[in-house]
């Protein structure tokens, strides 16, 4: 979105610069040049921020996640968080004016762009932490559990929703990944809540619960699943977009934060963890 009108025709347009840098980082990543990639985004954010009326927010929110996955995975965490915690500010900011003046497209846009880099800065700050404890209302498979009864073990924690399809497409990538690296020390702990039904009736919290034991049971789900008891969990972790996988080591600590399998960070990550022993 907008907010200010677009520089003059005939000039070469900020946003068209920060476009045009950021294509020429995802070329630049997909070929292995890392360093070069984080270049072209930080030259990207600077003309952003630069010119940050004439960049459309969405292209803004997509630089900041961009940028902050490159960071992670050149092991700059504390580059990550600084640069999450002044764009998530910036994205308050444009929420606050949208929901005052913006139409209801521009508010749920707003709204959500916040929310992602809030949410990505709270996952960069964990890493290398202790991961926060986690509290379950029920197991409705294996348990009960705790991440210091796995201390020892590395845990994959991913947060999850019935009605979010790419949740679906991952049980089954999950359930593949835990038989296969069981023996060398995974877990794999699966966590949701009530959506529909939160604060609701206990005959639509029943139903819900049903459909979670529907979609576990579908794909075959072998590793613990628990019900958290509301959404201050995926508060702690940052964890409101779904799914998001946290892998965390042998000694408890955090070292990774994404979208899990598929992302090459996750998988170095995972096997760093798998073959560091405490």
């Amino acid at each position: 979105m907008n907010i200010e009108p677009e520089v003059s025709a005939g000039l070469i347009r900020p946003q068209e610069r920060v476009a045009t840098l950021m294509g020429r980082a995802f070329e630049s990543s997909q070929s292995g040049s890392l360093d070069k990639a984080m270049a072209q985004l930080e030259e990207a954010l600077a003309e952003a921020r630069a010119t940050p009326y004439e960049i459309e927010f969405q292209t803004r929110i997509q630089l900041a996640m961009s940028l902050a996955d490159a960071y992670q995975s050149a092991g700059q965490i504390q580059k990550a968080c600084g640069m999450l915690m002044e764009e998530s500010a910036f994205a308050e900011k444009i929420s606050q004016v949208m929901q005052a003046t913006g139409t209801p497209p521009q508010k749920r846009a707003a709204t959500s762009g916040y929310l992602q880099v809030r949410d990505r800065s709270t996952q960069m700050s964990l890493l290398g932490q202790e991961a926060p404890e986690i509290p379950v209302k029920e197991w409705i498979k294996g348990g009960p559990a705790s991440l210091a009864h796995f201390r020892g073990r590395v845990v994959l924690l991913e947060f999850w929703a019935t009605w979010c399809k790419p949740c679906q497409e991952m049980f089954p990538k999950l359930t593949k990944l835990y038989e296969g690296k069981r023996a060398e020390g995974l877990e794999v702990i699966a966590l949701t809540r009530h959506y529909m039904a939160f604060r609701g009736p206990a005959e639509s919290m029943i139903e819900e619960r049903q459909l979670m034991l529907n979609m576990i049971t579908e794909h075959g789900v072998n590793f613990h699943v628990g019900i958290a008891e509301d959404e201050r969990l995926q508060g702690i972790y940052g964890a409101n977009g779904l799914p998001t996988v946290f892998l965390i080591d042998r000694n408890g600590i955090i070292r990774y934060a994404g979208p899990g399998e598929g992302d090459m960070t996750f998988n170095k990550q995972l096997q760093q963890c798998l073959e560091r022993v405490t």
